[in-house]
């Protein structure tokens, strides 16, 4: 971990404290030497009114001083920045060592010994005082002791008096060894307080390191508890569905009816539980970075209505109207990541809305688009609006719905980093009983062409499908229940499955059925030495090198997803659904015919 870097700044806002917590010891050494001083002075011979006339002005300028110190270190918002309390404190101590350094010009008499040593003792005295109260800064303790000691030496060398001119060459002595011992002290009071500095600021750094670490472990456990409770329930359902089915069967009770009634049922757990793993995949890919971002000109019109096909069977069920107003506006946006955010907020404005209506907007502001999702819902509560991004969260008065598809608290964590993703931020407002709007601010994109009809909801007429013909295809897996599973799936689909669990016996296959095989379904994870993408790699080498394949996986490590996709492979996460599979064998038999 590399050091903070301590600004001139901090630097010089801890040099002042120093100086300013010593100006009250300062304070007090300066009224007794003063006030010795002006009963040396008298003793001497001086006028003692003088005396106690200057001594009233230098108890003045100490009250001054104290009074700036003072102020400084009770400040909470100080108006002035630290320069200008630099400034103010080195006029105070200029002012301070000029009012000192008149002792010279009022009192001193070069050719009277016992005068001449008073002035010195007192002004070495003041300058020795100076030195430790004023050494933190060595700027301060520059403009206190030139104005005290030069006016002594100046009229001590201009004096003809022997002993007076040997004052003043040790008084030039001893300002020169003053002013070097305070620049050491100022060094040595800089490396210190910047030492200090950079321990606190590692300190501080390592503190929020921790407290993130801390927090991010405590996520964790949330998240893990939270899925596992969620992962859990279809899962208990189907352990319930599973007996009853053979309970009934036993009893020769089981109906047509009740057979298809228990397969929905167990069908809808099955995607309760595929949607929730599927989310769990989006959070990973998006923690593990390795969402591509590809940024293009895109009209709205189509991706909206991709988003609002996904839910127009739930907006039908329900019977809210939905709206759309988009102007035929182009945003600069990768339409992959842009629909992702907009199928979670329209499933959550249809999940949380019971009745009124759903609104899709966009709106040109300046340079960008306003897209912005209004639902007349059941609203969100003010304290949990500041946590909707976090994953698994939801709001009170979404718990206390009683919706059973109210959903696993995803989908807001999901668009809002996909919306960064896109240099933007997921913004909402809502009122409970009211409903919500969540917006989403995209660059403009300049149109190219003519510009983009205004969107349309009219589905294109079907084009009839052309025969499709029974395709051969592989299935490697080391799971007897995943082989026969597919295998009935696609002989239900008017196709054939070979079967192989190993490279071995994938190569046996390979050789028995040559290029017969017209396409690969397999599983990364085969054995301890063996992966889907060795697998992969012999049938493109003895079949043909463009053979479509599809590694099926549930690992979604980075790394994983990465070796995948630079094989040109086709990437399927588990749990598979059939319909994804469908479509993958439906194109293929498009590339025959």
């Amino acid at each position: 971990m590399q050091p903070p870097v301590v600004r001139v700044e901090q630097l010089r806002h801890e040099q002042i404290r120093l100086l300013a917590r010593n100006v009250p010891a300062m304070a007090m050494g300066s009224t007794l030497l003063g006030a010795g001083a002006v009963t040396l002075l008298h003793l001497v011979g001086q006028s003692l009114v003088q005396a106690l006339v200057w001594f009233a002005l230098n108890t003045s300028i100490t009250l001054v001083r104290l009074a700036l110190s003072q102020g400084f270190l009770r400040r909470e918002n100080p108006a002035l920045s630290i320069d200008r309390w630099a400034m103010l404190f080195l006029l105070s101590s200029g002012l301070a060592g000029a009012w000192w350094g008149a002792l010279a010009w009022w009192f001193l008499h070069p050719q009277e010994t016992v005068n001449l040593a008073v002035i010195a003792i007192v002004l070495m005295g003041s300058v020795s005082g100076a030195t430790q109260s004023q050494g933190p800064y060595f700027a301060s303790h520059l403009a206190y002791t030139l104005p005290c000691t030069l006016p002594f030496t100046v009229r001590c060398f201009a004096s003809a008096d022997p002993i007076a001119i040997t004052l003043g060459g040790l008084g030039v002595v001893y300002l020169v060894m003053a002013v070097l011992f305070s620049l050491r002290i100022d060094r040595t009071v800089v490396e210190a307080l910047r030492l200090r500095l950079e321990n606190e600021a590692l300190v501080a750094e390592v503190s929020r390191a921790r407290d993130a670490s801390e927090a991010a472990s405590r996520a964790k456990t949330r998240f893990l508890a939270t899925a596992s409770h969620d992962l859990r329930q279809p899962i208990h359902a189907m352990g319930l569905f599973v007996p009853a089915l053979k309970a009934m069967a036993g009893g020769g009770q089981i109906l047509p009816a009740t057979l298809m009634a228990v397969a929905d049922r167990m069908k809808l757990a099955l995607q309760t539980m595929s949607q929730l793993l599927g989310r769990l995949l989006d959070v990973s890919r998006l923690d593990a970075g390795v969402v591509e971002v590809r940024l293009r000109n895109q009209p709205l019109a189509p991706m909206l209505l991709a988003a609002l096909d996904e839910i127009t069977s739930a907006t039908h069920a329900k019977g809210l109207d939905v709206r759309v107003r988009e102007s035929g506006l182009q945003v600069h946006t990768d339409p992959a990541v842009l629909h992702a955010i907009l199928s979670n907020l329209l499933a959550n404005a249809v999940r949380y809305t019971k009745e009124g209506a759903i609104l899709v907007a966009a709106r040109r502001r300046g340079g960008h688009v306003l897209l912005q999702v209004w639902d007349t819902g059941i609203g969100i509560a003010p304290d949990d609006q500041v946590r909707l991004s976090e994953e698994f969260f939801q709001g009170r008065n979404a718990l206390e719905t009683g919706n059973s598809a109210r959903g696993f608290g995803l989908g807001l964590a999901i668009a809002q980093r996909s919306a960064q993703l896109l240099g933007s931020e997921l913004r909402w407002r809502s009122q409970l009983g009211r409903g919500s709007v969540f917006e989403l601010l995209l660059p403009l994109a300049i149109p190219q062409g003519a510009a983009h009809a205004p969107l349309s909801v009219t589905p294109a007429s079907p084009q009839p499908s052309p025969t499709k013909e029974s395709l051969l295809v592989l299935v490697v897996d080391q799971e007897e229940d995943i082989l026969a599973s597919t295998a009935f799936l696609l002989k239900a689909w008017g196709h054939q499955a070979v079967q192989g669990r190993s490279l071995q016996e994938v190569a046996a296959v390979v050789a028995e059925h040559g290029t017969a095989i017209r396409a690969g379904l397999i599983d990364y994870h085969l054995c301890a030495t063996e992966t889907g993408l060795q697998v992969a790699q012999l049938l493109r080498q003895e079949i043909h090198p463009d053979l479509p394949i599809a590694i099926v996986t549930g690992d979604t490590t980075p790394d994983v997803m990465a070796a995948v996709r630079g094989a040109g492979l086709i990437l399927l996460h588990k749990p598979v659904h059939a319909q994804t599979i469908q479509s993958f064998v439906n194109s293929l038999q498009e590339q025959v015919v």
